[in-house]
């Protein structure tokens, strides 16, 4: 056997020890997080999936007389009616235009159950867990009240539940 081939054999060797180690960090199912990832206002926002229901084209809005700004109109999904939330609206009470919303993302939650106007649907993934932080005192004051947490990567997740219970969120938005 030549020096060559004794190298080769020792790196193989060194290379099959570290293979047969024990797995000691093993990211385990409950570490993660599955959510709907969806763009909107040219950022990154995700919904828990536990929250979702649907996800359906927006067909045609039916608007609703002295509802909440936030609310675009009611829309229908099968045989049922369903308020449209628009986030930039809801963040912004004061947002001038209408947003290029052309995805509905159904979500219940507290016994409520709506819809939200999103631009396009990224699809599900699986954070870890580890991976939300708070959201930074540099975030949007506004949105800041209804986010679990942000990634280091931008994405920010939307806590539906402090949605429901904000004031006025049924019945007119008080700022």
């Amino acid at each position: 056997m030549g020096k060559s081939s004794e190298q080769d054999t020792e790196i193989l060797f060194r290379r099959a020890e570290d293979l047969a180690r024990p797995i000691t960090n093993v990211e385990r199912a409950e570490d993660r997080i599955a959510l709907l990832e969806f763009l909107l206002m040219g950022a990154r926002y995700a919904i828990r999936l536990d929250r979702v229901e649907a996800v359906t084209r927006i067909g045609e809005i039916f608007s609703v007389p002295l509802t909440p700004r936030h609310i675009s109109g009611v829309i229908r999904r099968r045989g049922q009616s369903f308020a449209l939330v628009s986030l930039r609206h809801f963040f912004h009470s004061n947002a001038e235009g209408i947003a290029d919303a052309d995805f509905a993302v159904y979500v219940r939650s507290k016994g409520k159950q709506f819809a939200i106007q999103v631009e396009e649907i990224e699809g599900v993934i699986h954070l870890p867990r580890a991976k939300l932080l708070p959201a930074p005192e540099t975030f949007d004051y506004a949105q800041a009240p209804y986010i679990a947490g942000v990634t280091l990567e931008g994405l920010a997740l939307i806590d539906v539940d402090a949605m429901v219970e904000a004031d006025g969120f049924s019945a007119g938005r008080k700022h």
